[in-house]
């Protein structure tokens, strides 16, 4: 068995992203342990920032994907740098979906062209690990659909991808969380290890950026708002900004002096380090859905702020979690009843597992 992996997001500087590769990885191979996995690094667009060229080929690569018109999928995908052999080399494809699978995505189109591809090729493919958000775009709806239906294996993370994969007409979908939740615990000696490494506090709390959010006034100033309210809900306990993005260090670097916030980059630790970082907090608040998921698994309450989809309600969905996510619109009282929820009435912390990972049927 040889698995060709992507998207590959084992070098990402996004911890979920590091996470979710390395828990794929960790899981086939208890379930495949014979299988050569092989993460596939996709040719980068060669029109990335040529934004009309770009449309006009997802354009064209969707319309041929929805008539089946093989020769044009093959020769637009050639155009997107996708060789017609890419998969030769292989016997299986796994597509880790992650965050791609929605609207906003700007490689949606030509991953299902590769996935058309590989099953072209007759290769057994599985699609797993993803949220589904379509923002009830039709053609996207029955692309994926199209696509999905003949797949040999069909996963998403939450349950609203779930309902939505249903409603689209994907006649066989499973619901399997994410990656990460099957990858092996971080013993305490090493968190420990970890938070005295970074000379943390014995008490601190956790913040995290969003995807919902920019490198804008806007944002800084939403923010600042809630560093401010933290501060006086929790007296002042530290705060470690958890930094996954740029937009988050653009944020972060602006406020670092007024809140006296301690930033850890993504870009200088892993993400086990950064899991352990969480672990040790006392609380986490924001919209980064794999830093929430990391907190729950080590029995960290968190306060999930919004993203751009709705992966942060589908997190807490899965969880049974007792608040949905706030808006960056902060209103106080919602924030102080959030507060309230998870330490006063507890979080009932479920374990959740990934028993089953036989994504191949074999």
């Amino acid at each position: 068995m040889k698995i060709a992996y992507f998207i590959n997001t084992f070098k990402s500087t996004n911890w979920g992203g590091q996470a979710t590769s390395n828990g794929v990885k960790y899981l086939l191979s208890k379930e495949y342990p014979n299988a050569k996995f092989t993460p596939l690094d996709l040719p980068d667009l060669p029109f990335k920032k040529m934004k009309i060229l770009r449309y006009y080929y997802d354009k064209t690569l969707l319309n041929a994907l929805l008539k089946d018109d093989k020769e044009k999928i093959i020769k637009t995908l050639k155009k997107m740098n996708i060789s017609e052999n890419i998969f030769d080399n292989f016997t299986h494809v796994c597509f880790n979906g992650e965050g791609a699978v929605h609207y906003k995505s700007g490689h949606l189109i030509r991953f299902m062209g590769l996935l058309y591809l590989a099953k072209l090729k007759n290769k057994c493919v599985a699609s797993i690990n993803q949220t589904i958000d379509l923002n009830n775009n039709k053609k996207l709806e029955t692309l994926i659909s199209k696509i999905y239906n003949k797949c040999n294996f069909v996963s998403v993370r939450e349950p609203i991808s779930f309902n939505l994969a249903k409603k689209i007409g994907i006649k066989d979908c499973k619901l399997v969380p994410d990656a990460v939740y099957g990858l092996p615990k971080i013993e305490n000696k090493e968190i420990i290890q970890v938070v005295s490494k970074h000379n943390l506090p014995k008490k601190y709390i956790t913040i995290t950026g969003s995807s919902a959010l920019k490198r804008d006034k806007t944002s800084i100033n939403q923010m600042s708002e809630l560093l401010k309210s933290t501060n006086q809900i929790f007296e002042n306990t530290p705060i470690v900004f958890m930094v996954n993005a740029k937009t988050d260090l653009y944020i972060a670097k602006r406020l670092k002096s007024k809140f006296n916030l301690q930033i850890i980059d993504s870009q200088k630790i892993g993400y086990q380090e950064a899991i352990a970082i969480f672990a040790k907090s006392i609380l986490l608040v924001g919209g980064r859905q794999h830093p929430n998921i990391f907190a729950y698994i080590y029995k960290v309450p968190y306060i999930a702020f919004d993203g751009n989809t709705f992966k942060n309600e589908g997190v807490g969905k899965l969880q049974n979690y007792p608040i949905s996510p706030l808006n960056w619109k902060l209103n106080l009282d919602a924030y102080k009843i959030a507060i309230d929820k998870v330490f006063k009435l507890k979080v009932n912390f479920n374990q959740i597992q990934i028993n089953n990972f036989n994504i191949f049927k074999e």
